[in-house]
C-alpha cells in the first residue's frame, strides 16, 4: 500500500521540482537585497510610525541603541530606526560610512578632523565629536585612506 501512495506522489513531485526549479533564477532574483550604490540618492527607513524616506547625503552618523539605529542628520534632527546598526549600515553604501566604534557609524562626507590618540576622535562638521575605539582604528585609518586618496 505504501509503495502505491509513493508512486502516485513521486511523478506530480517531479513536476512541482521541475517548475520549482524553472523559477528559480526568478525567484533567488527577487530574494536579493537591494544592491548599495554611492549613487543612492534616498534610504526607507522603518520607524515606530511607518517608513520615513531620508537623503542619504544629509546623515551625519548613525549611534546603536540596544536593537535600535539612531540616525542623526546634519541639520539636528534624529530619527529612530527598528533595525540593529549592522542592518543600517548594509542598507546605505560602504564607501562613505564607515564605522568607529561599536556604538557608531559615520559619513566620511561630513566627517571635519581626525584626532589621533589610542583609539583618537572624529570632529564631525556639525560639531559633535565621536570616540574611535582602538579596535577599529586601524581599519578606519585605511578607509580614510582610500576615501581621500591620502598616503
Amino acid at each position: 500500500m505504501m509503495n502505491a501512495i509513493q508512486q502516485e506522489v513521486r511523478p506530480s513531485a517531479k513536476k512541482d521540482k521541475a517548475k520549482a526549479m524553472a523559477l528559480a533564477p526568478e525567484y533567488i532574483q527577487a530574494r536579493k537585497p537591494a544592491q548599495r550604490s554611492d549613487k543612492q540618492l534616498k534610504i526607507m527607513l522603518p520607524t515606530m510610525d511607518g517608513l520615513c524616506f531620508e537623503k542619504i547625503k544629509h546623515i551625519a552618523y548613525l549611534e546603536a541603541s540596544g536593537n535600535y539605529t539612531a540616525l542623526h542628520f546634519t541639520d539636528g534632527r534624529q530619527v529612530l530606526v527598528c533595525k540593529t546598526l549592522g542592518d543600517v549600515e548594509q542598507m546605505l553604501p560602504s564607501r562613505t560610512f564607515v564605522r568607529i566604534h561599536r556604538s557608531h557609524t559615520i559619513h566620511l562626507r561630513h566627517l571635519k578632523k581626525y584626532t589621533r590618540g589610542k583609539g583618537g576622535h572624529v570632529l564631525l562638521q556639525n560639531g559633535v565629536t565621536l570616540t574611535v575605539s582602538s579596535g577599529q582604528r586601524e581599519h578606519f585609518l585605511q578607509v580614510l585612506k582610500s576615501y581621500f586618496g591620502g598616503n
